[in-house]
């Protein structure tokens, strides 16, 4: 079953070069132009997921037991998003980290994120990271064709979706914030630049005010805040704005945000993740792959800690 799911249920649907993607005949995107990704990228790119917590009690993605639609009252669902990235890196070849992060005894563990990218990173032509309720919308549709169809080159070092238009998404200079809860970063030296930058934004030397986002609090975000408030506009020639409507948001919520490529689950993480994860991994499928993901948890998960002690 785990064949059939990987080779005749959820295949590579298009080649990634291919000039439009039109699942099910019904809708249709094209490439804006000459595509500039003509080789599949494989292990050179990898999907990263990171979390503090330990996720381990039944119903989570490391827990004793798999997860099955049977009791779906019980699963976790930033679970379900983690194990959907699992597959989705699977189906096209891609390399996949879990890293389990450490806390931070004056800021918000989401601290973490620029650190652990700039580190994998270092491994991989392109790396992706997704927050654990967000997921690829599209499980046939190759990421190399995506970063065609928004037209990613070699100048963009980080590509991020920017937020809803909304008040309490506008930074300091009410410009919309960036979300960094789906990062495209290419290994390029202004990449770790803008990594180290990120990282050290919250200790206030070279940002004083950024030490403000050291927690997080309604309409105050903190790495995002950071980001958004300071270190994009030190390098706004290499960082890539994508559309909000494609890489952000879910169309329930009912802004311009739809998610038609990623979709982020932002306030529909409990219930509307297990609906849209549903409809993916159908049935039966639900437990046995999460019982192969983990069987292969020795391949993927990494400590902080061993992580950059390397």
């Amino acid at each position: 079953l785990r064949d059939f799911f990987f080779h005749k249920v959820s295949h590579p649907s298009i080649k990634i070069d291919d000039p439009k993607y039109q699942p099910y005949g019904a809708f249709e995107w094209a490439l804006p132009s000459k595509p500039n990704w003509t080789e599949p990228l494989g292990q050179k790119l990898c999907i990263l997921d990171l979390d503090s917590r330990p996720l381990d009690s039944d119903g989570h993605i490391f827990g004793p037991n798999p997860i099955n639609w049977t009791h779906a009252e019980s699963i976790h669902g930033p679970s379900l998003g983690i194990l959907q990235h699992w597959v989705y890196a699977k189906i096209h070849g891609y390399a996949y980290y879990f890293v389990r992060t450490g806390e931070f005894e004056d800021r918000r563990a989401s601290w973490k994120k620029p650190t652990i990218i700039d580190r994998v990173l270092q491994k991989h032509r392109v790396c992706v990271f997704v927050d654990s309720d967000a997921i690829f919308n599209h499980l046939d549709l190759p990421f190399e064709w995506l970063l065609n169809y928004w037209d990613i080159r070699d100048t963009d070092s980080v590509s991020l979706a920017i937020d809803p238009d909304l008040p309490h998404n506008k930074d300091e200079k009410g410009k919309l914030y960036l979300n960094t809860g789906f990062i495209i970063a290419q290994n390029q030296s202004t990449t770790f630049s803008i990594m180290h930058d990120w990282a050290s934004c919250v200790d206030g030397d070279k940002y004083p005010n950024c030490t403000e986002y050291r927690t997080k609090s309604y309409g105050h975000p903190s790495d995002q805040g950071g980001f958004g408030n300071y270190v994009r506009y030190d390098y706004e020639d290499n960082i890539k704005e994508l559309p909000c409507a494609e890489a952000n948001g879910f169309a329930e919520h009912g802004s311009e945000c739809l998610g038609t490529f990623i979709k982020h689950l932002w306030t529909g993480k409990r219930d509307l993740i297990k609906i849209a994860v549903g409809q993916q991994i159908p049935g039966d499928f639900l437990r046995i792959l999460h019982e192969q993901m983990l069987k292969e948890k020795d391949k993927f998960f990494v400590t902080e800690e061993e992580l950059l002690g390397r």
